[in-house]
């Protein structure tokens, strides 16, 4: 009996373990997908499984986990651009001072074997959606940082035109919760622009080494304080969409665009610099 004894007690770890890790999974299943898995049965729902894979649960090495995100389905490469706007003729809503600015990530049918692999995530973007989740003690930083995705900066544009989709994040949300729905849309023919509003997610990296916290959080309370972040945000779509189309069917599409040409009356808060 002694040795069965011996051997039950040496199963508990193991036990354990298991299930410390497929918890993480779950977790980071619902981190790095909640559009898709909201939205089964739809297109994109079979193709919609993050791959996690890691040494065999025994010692300490077995909380380092290698995430990879959905492959695309479509005909074409994804490239990317993160671009960041600047509305100096706005102040910011959240802030109270400063200019309105916006970090925006642009994917787009590129092609194949050009271009360099990007970052999911900074290190302190990842802890600080971790913290907010409540995950921070399940699912390691780097894990976060480390997600493999499949889009490559400075690829080379497909020819063609394609069609401009905005995706704007929830409230609170990093835009890189959405890689994995857009990446699959510019592999099918879209180009796909991702809106970080700012001082409006548990934190978004900015040029000069910046990390914007959620200001809007601690502001709204009522339903007054979420209308503001509608027409907020329902302003900064409306407008990325029109000058990141015109942008893309000028320079990728050879059509000139005269809203590209100058201010316009009905965007007083957009300016054009001339470098």
């Amino acid at each position: 009996m002694k040795p069965m004894t011996s051997t039950k007690s040496t199963t508990k770890p193991m036990t354990f373990t298991t299930s410390r890790r497929t918890a993480a999974s779950v977790a980071l299943l619902a981190l790095l997908l909640p559009l898709p898995l909201a939205t089964a049965g739809t297109a994109f729902a079979a193709d919609t499984s993050v791959t996690v894979s890691g040494p065999p649960a025994a010692g300490p090495e077995s909380r380092r986990t290698t995430v990879e995100l959905p492959r695309p389905t479509g005909r074409f490469a994804v490239g990317r651009e993160d671009l960041h706007l600047v509305d100096r003729s706005r102040t910011d809503p959240w802030a109270g001072s400063g200019p309105r600015e916006l970090m925006v990530t642009m994917r787009y049918p590129a092609r194949h074997d050009t271009g360099r692999t990007t970052r999911y995530l900074t290190s302190e973007e990842a802890r600080l959606l971790l913290v907010d989740r409540g995950l921070d003690q399940v699912i390691p930083v780097e894990t976060l940082t480390g997600t493999r995705t499949h889009d490559r900066t400075g690829a080379r544009p497909a020819a063609g035109r394609y069609p401009l989709i905005v995706l704007s994040p929830g409230f609170t949300t990093h835009r890189s919760t959405l890689t994995a729905l857009a990446e699959d849309l510019a592999s099918r023919g879209y180009v796909v622009a991702s809106v970080d509003h700012a001082y409006e997610s548990v934190g978004t990296a900015f040029p000069g080494g910046r990390v914007l916290t959620c200001l809007a959080c601690e502001k709204v309370t009522d339903e007054a304080g979420y209308r503001t972040v509608g027409e907020t945000r329902a302003r900064s779509v409306e407008l990325t969409r029109r000058y990141v189309a015109a942008f893309f069917d000028q320079h990728l599409g050879g059509r000139p665009q005269p809203v590209l040409d100058g201010p316009s009356a009905d965007a007083p808060e957009v300016r054009f610099h001339t470098p």
